[in-house]
């Protein structure tokens, strides 16, 4: 039996960006799929432009309870969902057409993996860059954990059995924006295998509406989920070497997006988080304090 894949679009107040997202999932060359539009209280006119779609595979569901998240469209979409896998598609993001053909195909030849994830084109204005993901090995739990993120919801398509066995993604409030990673770091955590291929077959596009990059506290929710499943992990509540480092490092993004934004109040805790990492936060803090305090001085001057 050829396998259906579940499209899943979550969108907010984007009719004219999803319209592009929504075509090119009808010009995939693989046919056997179907598209569940999650609107997520939107005021335009998304509604009147997924019904402008004169496909039976294509559904329009409106969320019952809004959210300010990409988790709850998503585990909405994958509760109605029929086929067999799952594809997450952000409404301001498009596919290339063989997409889904090439995914569903590598699913088939290595039906041990729960999931393929591909590289993507990031398009910024005239600018683009090829992002690629993985690679696979077989401590992917620790590397999730200590060297960042490395999958991405838009390039992958994932087996729906994994995904519900799973729990899908957290929706509470502090997950916000990182939802995704933190459940990479779920998955990874029972040994399953992902499969990663180098073929660019989506476009991610920086619109300037993405929410983790206009968010300046996404880095706070990311540097504390990090460091919850860090410390589920080492199983202490005295983090390893390797734990502060990574800590630090987080910490540093934080400080470095709470300064630059001037909340210099809200960067108290992280300035603490890498005083306690050691040597490495500390030697991080000066920099970091040096620069933002060089950067204000030049300001005055230059003002």
């Amino acid at each position: 039996m050829t396998p259906t894949v579940t499209v899943i679009i979550g969108t907010f107040n984007r009719a004219g960006l999803l319209r592009e997202a929504i075509k090119s999932v009808l010009g995939q060359t693989y046919e056997h799929w179907e598209l569940l539009v999650v609107d997520n209280g939107s005021t335009d006119d998304t509604k009147a432009t997924v019904r402008s779609f004169d496909d039976a595979r294509i559904r329009y569901i409106r969320n019952p309870k809004p959210t300010g998240s990409c988790a709850a469209p998503r585990n909405l979409g994958t509760g109605l969902a029929s086929g067999d896998y799952i594809a997450f598609l952000d409404d301001d993001d498009v596919w290339y057409p063989d997409k889904l053909q090439v995914c569903v195909k590598e699913l088939q030849a290595h039906p041990e993996a729960i999931l393929v994830c591909h590289a993507l084109k990031m398009v910024n204005g005239s600018s683009a860059s090829i992002r690629r993901f993985g690679p696979w090995s077989q401590d992917m739990y620790e590397r999730l954990l200590y060297e960042g993120n490395l999958l991405g919801p838009g390039g992958m398509v994932i087996k729906k059995e994994a995904l519900v066995r799973a729990g899908g993604f957290n929706i509470q409030e502090e997950y916000l924006g990182c939802d995704d990673y933190e459940l990479w770091i779920r998955l990874a955590r029972n040994r399953v295998l992902f499969h990663f291929i180098d073929d660019v077959l989506a476009e991610f596009r920086v619109t300037g509406s993405n929410g983790c990059l206009a968010d300046p506290y996404h880095s706070v929710r990311l540097a504390a989920m990090v460091k919850t499943h860090i410390m589920l992990f080492e199983g202490q509540s005295v983090l390893s070497p390797r734990g502060k480092g990574r800590i630090a490092l987080l910490s540093l993004l934080v400080l470095r997006r709470l300064l630059g934004s001037g909340n210099w109040r809200d960067a108290a805790p992280f300035i603490r988080e890498l005083v306690r990492c050691g040597r490495p936060g500390l030697r991080r803090i000066g920099a970091e304090l040096g620069s933002q305090l060089k950067s204000r001085v030049l300001g005055c001057f230059l003002a």
